[in-house]
């Protein structure tokens, strides 16, 4: 006879508990919610995981990136800067404002004729502002999938509420047909109720907490790069202004 791994055994008493006995003799509203929650705690793993490695690839190197512009002493050495860290969002932050800064340098050579191009309090202005707009981009794109997990933390214990309110119906509606109100009658709905009501729970207390988590290193991030562009505008200032 073929052997049964401890693995095995323990993966059929998990089906012959009592938990999965219940979840399986539900009606069709509580394997709905039960899914629905399911599928949601899947996702919500996923963007877990791939936030968490994201950020700490981006906090990497940001960090990186904040200790080398502090070296930077130039606008040559703002300009190889950007170049080596352009993967990142500190680069790509550089990169932009770099691109809106030669377009105005190539509108101010032109009204100057000299080949030496000089920004104006206006263009500077102008340029700061392109420079929020592009932080924003940047930051917008930190909290991509970050809605899902506060709207997940929310909505999975009112699902599971639901959940709870249609398992006791069903004890009610079982003490009326029994015409019993013992425990025996009452014990399933209500096992049924607080299992929908846990499931609820297990899929929200992961969101929150990761969505919170998350938030903070974005508003951390947002600091960084607020950091980087004053740095940059330091320079700026100092290399092209009179």
């Amino acid at each position: 006879m073929m052997a049964i791994s401890d693995e095995g055994v323990m993966q059929l008493n998990i089906f012959k508990s009592e938990a999965w006995q219940l979840i399986a003799k539900a009606d069709a509203m509580c394997w709905l919610i039960l899914l629905g929650l399911f599928i949601t705690s899947v996702v919500c793993v996923a963007i877990i995981v791939y936030k968490y490695r994201a950020f700490m690839r981006e906090r990497k190197s940001l960090d990186a990136l904040m200790k080398k512009m502090k070296d930077v002493r130039s606008f040559t050495d703002l300009v190889a800067v950007s170049k080596e860290y352009a993967d990142g969002i500190g680069g790509r932050f550089l990169v932009t404002s770099l691109t809106e800064l030669k377009a105005l340098l190539d509108i101010s050579a032109k009204k100057t004729g000299d080949g030496n191009p000089v920004l104006s309090d206006r263009e500077i202005a102008i340029l700061e502002g392109e420079m929020s707009g592009a932080l924003a981009h940047l930051v917008s794109e930190l909290e991509v999938y970050l809605p899902f997990l506060s709207t997940s933390a929310v909505a999975a214990p009112l699902v599971g509420l639901f959940g709870t309110i249609w398992g006791l119906i069903h004890s009610f509606m079982d003490i009326s047909r029994e015409k019993s109100a013992d425990i025996a009658t009452v014990a399933p709905g209500l096992a049924e109720a607080l299992i929908v009501t846990l499931a609820g729970l297990v899929v929200a207390i992961p969101s929150l907490i990761a969505f919170h988590f998350f938030a903070s290193r974005v508003r951390k991030f947002d600091h960084h790069l607020n950091d980087i562009g004053d740095r940059f505008l330091n320079i700026v200032k100092y290399t092209f202004t009179r």
